[in-house]
């Protein structure tokens, strides 16, 4: 069975707009390849817990992180990892650009 490539672009957009969010952005930095409670993305992103729920919510919707219940505790990972990398080397690329026009900037600078 082929696969219509329209339908994939419009997966692939609905998946780039559920990460178009950055405190989503930062909650799949923060879990990287390590799964983690609630809490403890709250903690360490700085992002009210109530707040990191609802982005979960989202992010599992579709697809982006999957959960798994350990008595009271629900711990999250990311669900494909390439999905993590592929907004790492976005970030990555951002840092770079940022760079450059630094450098750019301070040379004007000294002359």
């Amino acid at each position: 069975m082929e696969i219509n490539p329209n339908y994939i672009f419009e997966l692939q957009a609905e998946m780039l707009s559920a990460l178009s969010n950055p405190k989503r952005l930062m909650i799949l930095k923060v879990l990287g390849k390590v799964e983690k409670t609630v809490g403890e993305i709250s903690v360490q992103t700085g992002i009210e817990l109530q707040n990191v729920s609802q982005h979960l919510r989202i992010m599992k919707a579709h697809g982006i992180v999957v959960s798994r219940r350990e008595g009271q505790a629900v711990y999250y990972k990311v669900g494909t990892p390439i999905f993590a990398e592929c907004c790492e080397l976005v970030r990555q690329a951002i840092v770079e650009e940022l760079d450059k026009k630094r450098a750019l900037i301070n040379d004007s600078n000294q002359n």
